[in-house]
């Protein structure tokens, strides 16, 4: 299955009948509105009490055995919108963003490597969900998955990993050895040009890395580079200035336009004080709120240096070069997220936590309880995301039968509160809303059946069009 089964264009053409006639006994777990796509089972540990506005954005990475996807979904775990990867194809960092003053709903997708560097490209869907731009790296490097930052210049930041050939005698590797130049890009979403570039290796030496003198340097080549940086997010800071984080640096640094660093945030030469304010280890989604206040979410395991994660929100100086922490947003059971992860300062004060390699997302309040809880169901979310969006697919919606029972989807329309079924033209049952499918049982199967998306107050949305139920 292709993403380009979302198309609104494409559920209008099914919605008429010309398909899926042929497809009325789809896998255990394939929908059956729309055909070769796998819903996901989003677990609630623990329900909704006073979360912040705004709906879930998860983009659920499979693996090589489960199907990776971008999904929409709401407190209850409900789904109301979701894209399927093809086939071989994993998706990161899935979130609604404004280009040009819209609402735009973007990821990454493409191939991971076993060391964690991606190959891909970046998409841009509108509010109908249908894609208005592919943004790929420039000067012929590869996109790779952490990193696609729309900004209000039109612009887009994205992460590289460049493999070079490169002298690591100096912390303990081969002469002639091999490591990942990480490049920060930043490149015009219409035009596809490069407007910005940066190499860590033209400015952050290896020593800095906290695997210097040991593995993966010891023993780096060509089949595994020594990732002695590994750039996870990318962010425009004060005054023109570009917040990168470096993973394998354990340290922020904040750049000028000109490549060089205003001064960096922990790692092995932080210019901030006191050094307790500034220990991140293996921190990921680092993000200015105003000029003197940060949030990353810092991971501090593998290897384990902290005894768990820490979401933090920091408030710096940069004048006086302090720092402090202001906020943290801990697990009760003190989660540690092993790789991945994001920090999301929601509107009313709390804060949304993707944990990365642990499968949960959390949402906080300002004081740090607990206010809502779901497990993805295999693999994990790179990053997660609580956010307005009010997409439109336009077209109809769908309905199939499968023996006595109705199913009916509309993929990405807000606010069905219940789905109305017609049998042979007149009104037969109405349901709850239960999410992207709804399944509806009909006893015995009358000639033909047709379905009504119904919102709160009970006015029709949109009506499927006539399919045969014997």
């Amino acid at each position: 299955m292709t993403g380009s089964a979302l198309l609104p264009t494409t559920l209008v053409v099914l919605a008429c009948g010309t398909s899926p006639a042929a497809r009325l006994a789809p896998a255990p777990d394939e929908l059956h509105t729309l055909p070769g796509m796998h819903l996901p089972k989003l677990q609630i540990d623990h329900a909704a009490t006073s979360t912040a506005p705004g709906l879930l954005f998860l983009g659920e990475k499979g693996g090589k055995s489960k199907p990776s996807d971008a999904v929409i979904a709401d407190n209850q775990g409900r789904v109301v919108w979701e894209y399927e990867a093809p086939n071989g194809l994993e998706i990161t960092d899935f979130r609604a963003q404004a280009y040009r003053g819209k609402p735009v709903l973007t990821w990454w997708q493409g191939t991971i490597s076993k060391a964690g560097v991606g190959t891909g490209s970046y998409l841009v869907y509108d509010a109908a969900y249908r894609k208005i731009a592919s943004v790929k790296a420039g000067h012929d490097l590869a996109g790779d998955l952490h990193e696609f930052q729309l900004t209000p210049r039109g612009t887009a930041f994205l992460s590289v990993y460049r493999e070079v050939p490169y002298d690591l005698s100096g912390v303990g590797g081969p002469k002639h050895g091999f490591a990942y130049d990480s490049v920060v890009q930043e490149v015009n979403v219409a035009t596809r040009k490069v407007v910005f570039e940066w190499h860590s290796l033209d400015h952050v030496g290896l020593s800095e890395s906290l695997q210097a003198n040991q593995e993966p340097a010891l023993h780096a080549s060509d089949k595994r580079p020594f990732d002695y940086f590994h750039v996870n997010s990318i962010a425009d800071g004060p005054d023109g200035t570009i917040l990168v984080s470096g993973r394998n640096t354990s340290a922020l640094y904040l750049i000028r336009r000109d490549g060089s660093i205003a001064w960096r945030l922990g790692g092995k030469r932080s210019d901030f004080r006191p050094a307790a304010a500034v220990k991140l280890r293996f921190q990921h989604d680092a993000r200015f709120h105003g000029p003197n206040t940060i949030s990353v979410f810092d991971n501090g395991a593998i290897p384990k240096l902290e005894p768990y994660t820490r979401p933090l929100v920091l408030h710096i100086d940069a004048k006086t070069k302090t720092a402090r922490v202001v906020k943290r947003f801990a697990h009760p059971t003190r989660i540690s997220s092993p790789y991945e992860g994001s920090l999301e300062l929601l509107p009313n004060g709390g804060a949304l936590v993707g944990w990365g390699g642990v499968p949960k997302v959390t949402e906080f309040s300002p004081g740090g309880a607990v206010r809502f809880q779901l497990t993805l169901p295999y693999g994990d979310t790179y990053r997660a995301y609580r956010l307005a969006w009010a997409g439109n697919p336009g077209g109809a919606p769908r309905v199939a039968v499968d023996g006595t029972t109705v199913y009916a989807s509309w993929n990405g329309k807000l606010g069905i509160a219940k789905w109305r079924v017609l049998a042979n033209g007149k009104p037969f049952a109405t349901v709850p809303w239960s999410g992207l499918e709804t399944a509806i049982p009909l006893g015995d199967p009358p000639k033909s059946v047709r379905v009504e998306a119904l919102d709160a107050a009970g006015h029709v949305l949109g009506r499927s069009a006539s399919r045969s139920a014997r």
